[in-house]
């Protein structure tokens, strides 16, 4: 929304989007709002993209094509990782106790 002053003596501007002619006005205040809308659909893809995020078959935002299921595959990959640290420590945990309950398992 930009506008020309044409003759700023008699106070005709011209809006170069549309080419209209027209008398300024002081009383009227115009305002852009496309920085606006250019942030707010920012914004709406983002969370576009972060409720395609909470469905596993959806790619990231961001992504080569053919992502799809990169969240499934990444949550079976932590629940692996997870689980095996945990059963590790479980393993160790009993050793321990073995150990300490029966020392003579050692010889």
């Amino acid at each position: 929304m930009d506008i020309v002053k044409i003759c700023p003596e008699l106070g005709i501007v011209m809006d170069v989007d549309s080419g209209l002619i027209a008398e300024m006005r002081e009383d009227i205040v115009m305002v852009d709002l496309k920085p606006v809308k250019e942030e707010i659909e920012k914004l709406e893809n983002l969370a576009k993209a972060f409720e395609n995020s909470l469905d596993p078959r959806n790619p990231p935002l961001k992504s080569y094509p053919g992502r799809e299921g990169v969240y499934s595959i990444g949550g079976i990959f932590t629940g692996v990782f997870f689980g095996f640290w945990i059963t590790m420590g479980i393993a160790l945990l009993i050793i321990l106790l073995l150990v300490a309950l029966y020392p003579n398992l050692l010889y």
